[in-house]
Parts: structure tokens; C-alpha cells; sequence
């Protein structure tokens, strides 16, 4: 079957799975008569590392001999923890999320990210689904759980990003998911379409912080969950949402590549089916549709994703943006890494190397949560009972059969084994729906301890039940939740609590050492309601009369680079435009955020143009707050999702300021503002003007061109205004500055350029005068008293790139050095090496950045 140019680039916006250890004669017709571009594995396409290796290989083979111009995304769900697909004994097992976050260390979490690159780069994987950016919010959430570094926003975000950061470093192309975030709900999307009746408020606050994050940091791809939010939209789910993703596309300015997570999930398989669903999902934005298990669903698929093209259902250019935002992301696979093949004699010290690392991480994740008095540790020698759950135990959908519906199980041996380490004579009972015999609980009680352990208890009620009987039956019980921490959290007879976060055998193992002595409990409990996030700092508009000396005196604190008057000060802040917020500590200003609006039409521009808090406050939260109720309050009461770094009038910075150093612009970079490079920097710049010298070829060019300068006059003060209105009508302050300066009061304050027709085609003031300066201007002040300013230049556009502008400086200068004036400030400067060319050198530079 000949590709037509269509199914090849249609092809290429799917990620498949299929049945068994080798390729199958549906994957191999996936890949050479449909043009697939991605392959999804699971534990069921692999037994053993040779095979899996040689799987791999075989997938790539296939491509390049049916003529794909680039390797195959070949993906998978190694999130770790409980979702691990390629496990012991074929790899070293890694620590999950939520036992990370438990270790309260990021730098574990950029190591396991290593560790798992290192993995899946030998086995020839070259993108890994995850890592998880899901809150988990809800604590009986059956999807996420301890997929999830943990119930706070900021602290997911640090996790995921450490997590991001190692997998590139390995060159696995990292997935983050599940967008717009798949945390606060009580259904599984595996098996139903969950509901989060959240505004877009309330998202901003919770699920999208850790996405902006990763945005902003420039992750390669996104994944889409399976969830209904009809305050957003009522009648999609968010995978097939244009208003959904659009927060991600428009909102967040995300280009990189959006994978829907897989379309069989009864999600979208049991509501649009998933051929449809491929077609909405392409239409609503998304470039890569994921179908997992059935090979006439992935044709189906694709076929009707062509038809929707020739139809025009989907428009070609959407089809053109998704293919190249695939293409993309695959420009950094080659062939001769995908067609390697790694002496397997090396997997042994990768993984011995491994698992010296995770361990490391398990013995700082395990956390012992509270302690009866003397419970601990357990004698080596006493009648022990281990108790395990025996029926089957939830997992969720990604667990359970791997999507596919199936009860998830595990088996106790190796639990024992681990208490059997410590104390030889322990015994095992499993316990299940049933409940405990009359002999078994003789047994409980007639035994010196019992361990009890728990799988997602909140899930399972037999399980539950037992826990909460325990308590009068044992003489010693210790409980590990084995899974999530939030089976018993919360049961405050059950006196002696541990949890592992992950149901492998080698968080299970420490938690043994520890309730035997042999370690001591490192981790720290991270989530739930024990855990205190509370301040007594509350964040609220400010008020002019009574917030502003409070304002300027954490000014003077914390940014001592930028000291300035008081009364400037004072004037800059409280303004018509001004919606500032503060954070205050009963009646004290402890932090406060710079706002203003610039209403100059559509779209309306919020100027985020200051951010401080007092030193002994910082590192507590208090300057996110101010962040996140700034942008709530502008989202509210002007309908703005977008704001940007510095402030146009009054002027402050143009952005983050690089003298402040990395650690504050990795602060609003870490909060989801997107910076521009360091190299596309924004620059104050200043020449000492005593002696300058008009640069010749400007001027010459300028006067052959018939071109001169002047200052303006009162007669030609309206036609002034004409040319701003004209040309910059979409800067109200800029416009607003030359109506104020009206030559009669304010001579010699604006710099024109006429052409040979007398016709003004050039302005830029040339200010002198300091109290009309620092009303606007923040920092001409910092370069001494004599300091005057250009701003606000603008040319024709019909008379631009004629090198009329830095002639027109030049004159302004000039004029300005007859005038006394000793140095010139010019602000704002995105054009690196303009203004040098007419003296000016680099005074302070800055990121901009924008939300």
C-alpha cells in the first residue's frame, strides 16, 4: 500500500501500542502503510532486557526501512513508583513522586530523572511520559495519588522541574501531564470522564501552577487529561477542549507539542468514541493523538482524521502546525542513536550505580508519622504477625492491566521477606473481604505485634474496616501504609504510622529496618491536613493613606542597589492607574506588588513593575501570593489573563533586572512568567555627555537626506500631538507625555526631525528638568544630579531605516549639553548596539517577561 503525502503526515501525529514481545503484523502495517510516528510500550511488550533491547531496535529498523525521515518517538509511562512499566529485574527500581517530594530535596528527584534517562536511553526509549505535574488535592483521588509529588502547586512545580531536568540531561524527551491537571477528583478517567467544576480563578491558584512552570522552562511536550471542567467549557472534555487548550496555546504561549493521553480511555472511548475523539482532539488543538491496545481504533483513526482533512473538517494549516510541532521535537533524534545497540554487559553497573542512588532517596522518603511511646523498635525475637491485604487491592486504571481494566494485585512474599530479615519467625496473614476468622484474630491478639499493611485503604473498605478494628485487638500494632500516605492519616487511634508513598519492595524495605531499629526514619510527611501551610500574612489591595510609607521603607530594605527619594518614591506609586497589592502582618506591610494598568485599548496591558518583600519575611511564600492575587484581581475585575514583567508609565524596570542575579529571575521563571533569553535582553542605557561630539556620518546622511532638527515650538505643538496619535496610539502614556509638554511651559523638552517639505517626521523628548523626569522616570536620578533623559523616540514609519533617529538623538543631546546637562539616561532599549552607535553604553539590562 503506497503512503499518500496526507496519511504520511496524518502517520506521524500518532503514538500506537500493540500486543506482544515482538513486532506484530499490526504495528509493522502501523508503521509502513500508515506512517506512525510514535510507539507506546507497555509491560507486556517486553520479558527480559536482551528482548526488550532488541524490540526497540526492530521498531526503528521498521521505520527506516519503510522510509520515515526520522526515528520513531518510542514512549513510556516511566513515571516510577507505582507506575513503573520497566522494573526489576530488568532495571533498577527508581523512587515515585510522592516519595521524593517526601525528601523534601528536589536534587533527588533530578537524579531519579537521571537515573530513569539512563534506563530508558539503553533500552533505545527515547520519551518518557511523565513526569506527572498533577496536585493532589484530593486526597481520595483513585488516578493520581502518589503519582503526584504532593498536594501543593509549588512544591509539584520544584518537583517536576528537578525530575525535567534530569531526563534531558540524558536526551529523553520528557512528557508532562496531565493538562490542565487531573488532581482534585474522585474518578478515574481510565474508567468514566471525572468532573472539576473549577473556574479559571480557581485553576490558576491550584492545577496550572506546575504546568506554567514547566512551560516556562520550555518543556518539549504536554500531555491532556480526560476531565469535564464545564466552567470552562460545557460541552467538551479538556483533551478535545479549544478553550482548554487554549489556556495552554494562547494564555501560556505554548508552542512545543501537545499529546493527548490515550483515546481508548473510557474518558473519551465511551462519550466520542475514540476515532471522533482523534478528530476533535486534532481540531481542538493537540498534535499527537495516543491510542493504545487496538489496532482497527488506530487505523480507524487515522482514516478518519484524513477524511476530515479532504473535507475540510480539519483546516490543512492545523494539520500543518501539529506536523511541524511533531517534527520538531523529533529534529533532536538521529539514526545512529536510534539504530544502536548498548553491550548489555553494562546493564549490570548502571543498575548496581542505580539502585546506590535510590536508596539514598527511599532512606529519606520513608516517614514514620507518629509513634506510640515504647512501640518501637520491634524485637527480633517476639511472636510478630504481618498482616496483607489478599483480595485484590486497587491501583488505578494506569496500573491496573495497564489501562486495560484488570484488578491490580501484589504479592506479600517479598514484604515478608523483608520482615523476616529482622525477625526469622514472623508469619503472614492475608486478610480480605471476608474480615479476620475467630481463629486468625486469636491469633492477632495471642501475638506480641502486628504489622499491619495497608494498599490505598481509602479505596478498599474491607481494608478500612480492618485498620480501624486493629486498635482493640493487637497489644502492639504498627500500620505501614504501603501506598498512599492517606489511608490512615487521619485515624488517630492507630498510634504507630509509617508510609512508604510507593508499593515497591524498596521503599517496603526500609520501613522494615526502621521498625526494627537497624535505620532511623528520615522522611518527612509532606501532604494532608497535619501538614501547616498557614501564615498569619494576609494579601489585600493597598491602601494609599495608610500602606505607601510601609511600602517604601521595604523598598530601602530590599533593594538597596536601587536607593531612591522617598518622595519619588511616593509620587510613583500612588497613581490613577495603580492597582497594587501588599501583604500584610496584622497591620504591618511585610511585601508588596506593583501594578498598573495600562488602558490603552485593546488589549489591555497590566504592568507587573515591582516585587519586594521584607528580608525577614522572604522564602515564605508571601511574594507568590502577592503574584497569584494580583493576577486574580486584574482576571476578575478586567477580564486580563495576561501580564507583563516592568512597568511602562510610571517607568521602572523593563523586566527582571540581571544585576538582582539568577536566584530572582529563576524566582518568576520557577511561578510560570516566561522570560526572554539572556540574549534578548532589554537595556538602561547612559553616556556622560561633557564632551560629546555629534557622530558625523549620521548627521551627514540626515542633512543630505534634507532632513533637520529643532526643538519644537509652540506653533508646531499641534501637529506634534497629529504625529503621536498617528504613530503611537497604542502607547497612552507615551501620547500623554507630549501632551503635557507643551513647549510654552516646558521649552527645549522634545527633539523634532522635519523633513525637506517641513513636515514633522521625528520626536523624542530630551528632559532636563527633574521634577518632569522623576514623576515618570525611576532611575535617571541614580546617575547624578545633572542627569537628563531621552525617551519616547519615534520615527515616520514611511521614514524609518534612513538613520533619521540617531541623528535626531544626536541633535537632542547636543541641545541638551548646551543646556548644562552632564549625563543622558535612555530606558527601555531593546535594540542592543542602536544606541551605542551614538555613545550611549549599557547601564542596567534586564529579562522581560510576561504571564
Amino acid at each position: 500500500m503506497a503512503l499518500s503525502n496526507l496519511q504520511k503526515r496524518v502517520g506521524q501525529l500518532f503514538a500506537v501500542g500493540f500486543q506482544g514481545h515482538t513486532l506484530s503484523p499490526e504495528i509493522k502495517t502501523l508503521i509502513r502503510d500508515f506512517g506512525v510516528g510514535g510507539i507506546v510500550l507497555f509491560s507486556r511488550n517486553f520479558s527480559d532486557a536482551a528482548q526488550l533491547q532488541a524490540l526497540t531496535l526492530a521498531l526503528q529498523n521498521e521505520a527506516r526501512q519503510a522510509g520515515h525521515e526520522r526515528p520513531l518517538l518510542i514512549g513510556i509511562d516511566q513515571e516510577n513508583g507505582l507506575v513503573t512499566r520497566i522494573s526489576p529485574p530488568i532495571a533498577a527500581q527508581v523512587p515515585g513522586p510522592m516519595a521524593l517530594g517526601a525528601t523534601h530535596d528536589p536534587e533527588f528527584a533530578y537524579q531519579a530523572g537521571k537515573s530513569t534517562g539512563e534506563i530508558l536511553g539503553f533500552f533505545g526509549i527515547n520519551m518518557n511520559y511523565g513526569p506527572v505535574c498533577d496536585v493532589n488535592s484530593e486526597p481520595l483521588n483513585p488516578v493520581i495519588g502518589v503519582r503526584s509529588p504532593g498536594d501543593d502547586p509549588e512544591f509539584v512545580g520544584r518537583f517536576a522541574s528537578a525530575t525535567l531536568r534530569g531526563l534531558r540531561e540524558l536526551n529523553i524527551i520528557p512528557s508532562v501531564k496531565h493538562f490542565p491537571g487531573h488532581g482534585d477528583t474522585a474518578v478515574d478517567s481510565h474508567y468514566g470522564l471525572p468532573v472539576i467544576s473549577k473556574g479559571r480563578d480557581e485553576l490558576e491558584r491550584l492545577e496550572l501552577i506546575p504546568f506554567r512552570r514547566a512551560v516556562a522552562e520550555g518543556v518539549e511536550t504536554v500531555m491532556t487529561a480526560h476531565i469535564s471542567l464545564p466552567e470552562i467549557d460545557d460541552t467538551l472534555p479538556a483533551t478535545l477542549s479549544p478553550k482548554v487548550l487554549g489556556i495552554l496555546r494562547k494564555d501560556m504561549a505554548y508552542d512545543g507539542m501537545i499529546i493527548t493521553d490515550c483515546l481508548e480511555m473510557d474518558g473519551i472511548r465511551a462519550t466520542y468514541g475514540t476515532e471522533q475523539g482523534a478528530v476533535l482532539a486534532i481540531q481542538a488543538g493537540s498534535d499527537s493523538c495516543m491510542i493504545c491496545h487496538t489496532f482497527e481504533r488506530q487505523t480507524g483513526a487515522i482514516q478518519k482524521i484524513c477524511e476530515a482533512v479532504e473535507s475540510g473538517a480539519i483546516d490543512k494549516s492545523r494539520l500543518e502546525e501539529a506536523y511541524r510541532r511533531v517534527t520538531s521535537v523529533k529534529e533532536r533524534l538521529n539514526w545512529n542513536t536510534a539504530l544502536r545497540q548498548n553491550d548489555l554487559a553494562t546493564l549490570e553497573r548502571i543498575n548496581k550505580r542505580i539502585s546506590a542512588s535510590s536508596y539514598e532517596a527511599y532512606a529519606r522518603s520513608v516517614t514514620l508519622v507518629r509513634e506510640k511511646c515504647g512501640a518501637l523498635p520491634l524485637s527480633k525475637t517476639s511472636n510478630i504477625v504481618v498482616l496483607f491485604p489478599g483480595d485484590g487491592t486497587p491501583a488505578g486504571g494506569a496500573v491496573d492491566g495497564e489501562g486495560m481494566g484488570r484488578q491490580g494485585s501484589y504479592e506479600v512474599t517479598p514484604y515478608l521477606e523483608a520482615i523476616r530479615a529482622h525477625n526469622p519467625s514472623a508469619t503472614e496473614l492475608k486478610y480480605g473481604e471476608a474480615g479476620l476468622s475467630a481463629e486468625q484474630c486469636s491469633i492477632v491478639k495471642d501475638a506480641d505485634a502486628v504489622v499491619f499493611i495497608s494498599l490505598n485503604a481509602r479505596e478498599s473498605p474491607y481494608q478500612k474496616k480492618l485498620g480501624h478494628t486493629l486498635p482493640g485487638l493487637a497489644r502492639t500494632l504498627i500500620t505501614i501504609a504501603a501506598c498512599n500516605p492517606y489511608d490512615f492519616l487521619e485515624v488517630s487511634d492507630i498510634e504507630t504510622y509509617l508510609t512508604t508513598y510507593e508499593p515497591t519492595i524498596e521503599a517496603f524495605t526500609v520501613a522494615a529496618d526502621i521498625i526494627f531499629g537497624k535505620s532511623v526514619a528520615r522522611g518527612s510527611l509532606h501532604v494532608g491536613p497535619t501538614v501547616s501551610r498557614t501564615t498569619n500574612v494576609t494579601v489585600g489591595p493597598y491602601d494609599a493613606g495608610k500602606d505607601v510609607d510601609g511600602m517604601i521603607d521595604i523598598w530601602v530594605s530590599a533593594l538597596p542597589t536601587y536607593s531612591l527619594p522617598r518622595e519619588s518614591l511616593r509620587a510613583l506609586f500612588v497613581r490613577h492607574n495603580a492597582h497594587h497589592f501588599v501583604a500584610r502582618l496584622d497591620s504591618k506591610v511585610v511585601g508588596f506588588c506593583l501594578a498598573y494598568l495600562n488602558a490603552d485599548g485593546p488589549p489591555k496591558i497590566v504592568h507587573v513593575a515591582v516585587l519586594a518583600v521584607t528580608l525577614d519575611h522572604q522564602n515564605r511564600g508571601i511574594g507568590t501570593s502577592l503574584l497569584t492575587e494580583t493576577r486574580s484581581f486584574f482576571r476578575k475585575q478586567y477580564g486580563i489573563e495576561n501580564l507583563k514583567l516592568g512597568s511602562s508609565f510610571p517607568r521602572f524596570w523593563p523586566g527582571v533586572p540581571s544585576d538582582l542575579g539568577e536566584d530572582v529571575q529563576n524566582f518568576f521563571t520557577h511561578r510560570g512568567w516566561r522570560l526572554s533569553s539572556p540574549s534578548a535582553r532589554s537595556l538602561d542605557l547612559y553616556q556622560d555627555i561633557r564632551n560629546f561630539q555629534s557622530p558625523e556620518k549620521y548627521m551627514s546622511r540626515a542633512k543630505e537626506g534634507g532632513f533637520r532638527f529643532a526643538p519644537l515650538q509652540p506653533e508646531d505643538y499641534e501637529a506634534c500631538l497629529v504625529g503621536q496619535r498617528k504613530n503611537f496610539s497604542d502607547k497612552q502614556g507615551w501620547v500623554e507625555a507630549f501632551v503635557k509638554l507643551h513647549p510654552s511651559e516646558y521649552p527645549n523638552s522634545v527633539m523634532v526631525a522635519f523633513d525637506s517639505q517641513n513636515q514633522q517626521v521625528g520626536w523624542t523628548l530630551m528632559l532636563s528638568d527633574p521634577s518632569v523626569i522623576n514623576y515618570v522616570w525611576a532611575f535617571p536620578q541614580m546617575c547624578g544630579p545633572n542627569t537628563g533623559l531621552i525617551g519616547c523616540v519615534g520615527v515616520n514609519e514611511e521614514h524609518r531605516r534612513y538613520g533619521i533617529g540617531l541623528a535626531m538623538v544626536s541633535s537632542a543631546v547636543e541641545n541638551m549639553k548646551q543646556r548644562g546637562v552632564e549625563g543622558v539616561f535612555v530606558d527601555w532599549v531593546a535594540l542592543d548596539g542602536y544606541y551605542e552607535k551614538a555613545g550611549f553604553a549599557t547601564w542596567r539590562s534586564y529579562r522581560p517577561g510576561e504571564i
